[in-house]
């Protein structure tokens, strides 16, 4: 049968054993001067009470369940953060350690992951401490991430303040981690893989075409129609005021439309084949710029409709591309400049 001692009963057995070696000394010949006696013995009363405070203090002081918490806001969508985080690659680029998933003296490892919950377990030396991080959405464009863990404390005094040191370190820790990711997150590139921001339409009034095709139009096919419409524009005395303009439909796995036009600068005829169009000048308008053929185009395209349903943007008018590069006189598509432009509000 094992015999438990708790840590109160030691420390009594301490003041007690300081206590009789005072009454031990003070009949001794060595303290037969009542001035070195009268010393010694408030020294050793003033070190047996700075002992009982320091033991005292750590259980006044040091509870015993450890709150460990660190907070971060974020001027970004919380589903754009949580699509990033889902994916632990994203955790490698944002670490701030040399090694992802150590950092100062401890190994992280996220053991679940679930939308805006994200378990991680803390290994430091023998000891595993379970935390979670969390992510609250305050408005369609805020939001914080809350990263809680919690030490149950010994009831031996020195273990104890050794946990304290510990979870100390491992807040400190949380915080410095907290605070790469946030350098990470607030980067829309970062999110969406480009730079997508806000700005105002600039160009109105547009004339368009549309045609249909059972595969996607080629650059031939394209360009095609680019030049019809500036044949039209011509014809009406009209005059181009940007680049060309392209939105092409999958209707289903062989049909295809393609509208294409071109910024003007005034409303010109409608007929069968060509269409005014006209946008809300100084409304707002999603924009980013890429370079790169047909599946960067895609791909980007898509994260720009990501961005508009993360901030809950509504939308007037479809997506379009701005076709920056002629590429019909531009055969490598890895220097195709494009724009990509989505209406919203």
């Amino acid at each position: 049968m094992k015999i438990r001692i708790s840590s109160d009963y030691i420390m009594i057995c301490c003041i007690i054993a300081v206590v009789n070696s005072i009454d031990y000394l003070s009949s001794s010949a060595y303290f037969c001067q009542s001035f070195e006696y009268t010393v010694m013995k408030k020294i050793l009363i003033g070190l047996v009470l700075l002992l009982a405070a320091a033991f005292i203090s750590v259980y006044l002081f040091i509870p015993g369940r450890l709150k460990i918490d660190a907070t971060i806001s974020l001027p970004v969508a919380l589903p754009a953060v949580s699509r990033t985080l889902t994916d632990e690659n994203n955790w490698k680029k944002l670490w701030p350690g040399e090694t992802p998933f150590n950092y100062n003296r401890q190994t992280y490892s996220i053991s679940v992951k679930i939308s805006s919950v994200f378990d991680i377990d803390i290994y430091s030396d023998k000891d595993t401490l379970n935390s979670r991080l969390e992510l609250v959405a305050i408005e369609n464009d805020m939001m914080t991430i809350g990263w809680h863990a919690e030490q149950i404390t010994s009831s031996n005094p020195f273990t104890r303040f050794s946990q304290y040191r510990h979870a100390r370190l491992t807040e400190k820790n949380m915080d410095e981690i907290l605070q790469a990711m946030k350098a990470f997150l607030e980067k829309t590139k970062n999110l969406y893989g480009v730079e997508i921001k806000k700005t105002l339409v600039t160009d109105s009034v547009l004339i368009s075409v549309r045609r249909s095709f059972e595969h996607y139009p080629n650059v031939q096919e394209i360009d095609a129609m680019i030049q019809d419409l500036r044949k039209y524009i011509i014809q009406n005395n009209g005059i181009e005021k940007n680049s060309p303009m392209l939105n092409v439909l999958r209707r289903d796995s062989s049909h295809y439309e393609a509208m294409s036009a071109i910024p003007v600068n005034k409303a010109l005829p409608r007929t069968n084949e060509f269409a005014p169009k006209f946008l809300l000048k100084g409304g707002n308008i999603l924009e980013a710029q890429v370079q790169g053929g047909p599946h960067t185009i895609e791909t980007s395209l898509q994260e720009i409709e990501n961005y508009r349903s993360d901030y809950k943007y509504n939308s007037p008018a479809i997506p379009y591309q701005l076709l920056v590069t002629d590429r019909l006189k531009e055969p490598d598509t890895t220097k195709w400049i494009t724009k990509l432009y989505y209406p919203v509000f």
